[in-house]
C-alpha cells in the first residue's frame, strides 16, 4: 500500500508532461529521451516535433533573440553566437570530409534547423545530396537523379542545387539544375538546362519542364520568401562580363530573369541576399583588398524597385559575403578570412577573429536548434 502511494505521488498527467517539454531546449529534450521509454517516444513523435517547433516563440520567448552560425571545416561544424560572435559547441559532421575540394563540405542551404548538404558538389554533380539535422544528430540521403545515368554520362555536366521550405505545401524542397557547357571551363551553355525538384513528404524527385532564361547561374543560391535566387552571367566572353540575377518560385514553378538596380561599373554584383522580408543586391567596387566597397540595394516588395541601402568601406577587403544574422548585422568574410560584421542600425564595421577554420562554401548564418527530422 506504501509503495503505491509513493508511486501515486509521482504521477504526473501526460498532457503536463508535453507542456513542461515544450519549454525546453533542444538539447534538454534530447538528453530527456534516455530517462524511459514513454519519454523517448513522445519527444520522437511527429506531432510532438512538430508542436515544439512552431511554439518556439510562445513558450520560450529566448529563442526570439538567439541567433546561431554554423561555420564547417573539416569534419566538424561549430556553432557560433552571432551576438557576441564566441564558439558555443561543435558538432561532428555526418560523413567524412577533407580539405580537398572534391570532398569538402558544402552547404546547399538551411530551414528551420534543417540543413541540405552536397559534399563536392562541383565535382560529383550533386548525386550525393544530404538533409541533416546537427542538433539530432540526423541525416538523410536524397534518392538518385530522376534522369538516366546513361544519359547524362555523355556529356560534362555541371550540377547547381537549391534547399528551401515551401509554406503552401508544408514540405522541404531541393531543386537541381543540370547544365550541359560547352567546355569544362563553363564560359557558357549551348543547351537549357534539365531541372528536377526534391519533396521530403514524398522522398521523390520529379522533373519540371519550363522555360528557363539563358543564364548560367553561380553555385551560391538564396532562398527567400519560397523563392530561389541565383546570380550568374550569359557568356563569360563578355568584357566586361555582366551578371544577371534568376529566379525560381516554387508556387507556380516558373523560372525568370530579375530585373536590376542601376549601378555603374565598374561595380559588380557580388551576392543576392535575403533578410527580415526584404531582397538585397551586393554589387562590389575592387580597389586591391584596400579600401573596398560594398553597396547593399534593396527591393520594395510591393512595386520591385531597388533602392540604395547601406555602404559599406571593407579596409581588409572582401573574401566573401556570408548574408544577414537575426541579430541585425549583415556579416562578410574579408581577404585574412575574419569575419566581419556591419550592423544595421549603428552602421558600425567590427572584425571579429574566432580562431576557426572553416570554408566558405559551408557557413549558415541562420542556424536555429530543432528536433526536425529526429523520426528517422
Amino acid at each position: 500500500m506504501l509503495e503505491e502511494m509513493i508511486d501515486a505521488s509521482y504521477y504526473i498527467p501526460p498532457e503536463l508532461v508535453t507542456d513542461i517539454f515544450l519549454r525546453l531546449p533542444v538539447k534538454t529534450l534530447i538528453r530527456c529521451t534516455s530517462v524511459c521509454k514513454s519519454w523517448y517516444a513522445l519527444i520522437r513523435n511527429p506531432n510532438f516535433v512538430d508542436l515544439h517547433f512552431n511554439s518556439n516563440g510562445n513558450y520560450r520567448p529566448e529563442c526570439l533573440d538567439n541567433g546561431y552560425i554554423l561555420l564547417g571545416g573539416t569534419n566538424f561544424c561549430h556553432v557560433v553566437c552571432d551576438k557576441e560572435f564566441k564558439s558555443l559547441y561543435a558538432v561532428q559532421t555526418p560523413f567524412a570530409v577533407g580539405r580537398n575540394r572534391k570532398s569538402s563540405l558544402n552547404f546547399v542551404g538551411s530551414c528551420n534547423g534543417l540543413l541540405c548538404l552536397a559534399p563536392g558538389l562541383e565535382y560529383n554533380l550533386g548525386n550525393d545530396v544530404y538533409i541533416w539535422n546537427p542538433s539530432t544528430r540526423t541525416h538523410k540521403k536524397l534518392p538518385p537523379s530522376q534522369f538516366s545515368d546513361e544519359f547524362i554520362d555523355e556529356r560534362w555536366m555541371v550540377s547547381r542545387l537549391g534547399f528551401g521550405f515551401h509554406e503552401s505545401t508544408n514540405d522541404y524542397k531541393v531543386i537541381r539544375l543540370i547544365y550541359f557547357p560547352e567546355c569544362r571551363n563553363f564560359t557558357s551553355v549551348d543547351v537549357a538546362p534539365l531541372v528536377e525538384v526534391y519533396s521530403l513528404e514524398t522522398d521523390s524527385w520529379r522533373i519540371i519542364r519550363t522555360e528557363v532564361p539563358p543564364i548560367v547561374t553561380q553555385s551560391v543560391v538564396t532562398f527567400h520568401n519560397g523563392v530561389f535566387y541565383w546570380m550568374g552571367f550569359k557568356s563569360i566572353r563578355d568584357d566586361p562580363m555582366e551578371n544577371y540575377i534568376m529566379s525560381f518560385d516554387l508556387d507556380n514553378e516558373k523560372f525568370k530573369e530579375i530585373e536590376q538596380p542601376s549601378v555603374d561599373f565598374p561595380f559588380s554584383l557580388l551576392a543576392v541576399r535575403g533578410s527580415s522580408g526584404s531582397l538585397f543586391a551586393i554589387y562590389s567596387k575592387f580597389f586591391g583588398g584596400q579600401k573596398d566597397i560594398m553597396v547593399l540595394w534593396k527591393m520594395n516588395d510591393y512595386n520591385k524597385v531597388w533602392t540604395k541601402a547601406y555602404t559599406i568601406q571593407c579596409n581588409r577587403g572582401v573574401w566573401w559575403t556570408l548574408g544577414f544574422t537575426k541579430s541585425g548585422k549583415f556579416l562578410f568574410a574579408n581577404l585574412e578570412k575574419k569575419l566581419v560584421s556591419f550592423d544595421l542600425e549603428s552602421l558600425e564595421t567590427q572584425v571579429h577573429d574566432l580562431g576557426i577554420s572553416f570554408s566558405r562554401s559551408a557557413v549558415d548564418i541562420n542556424y536555429m536548434e530543432s528536433l526536425l527530422l529526429f523520426d528517422l
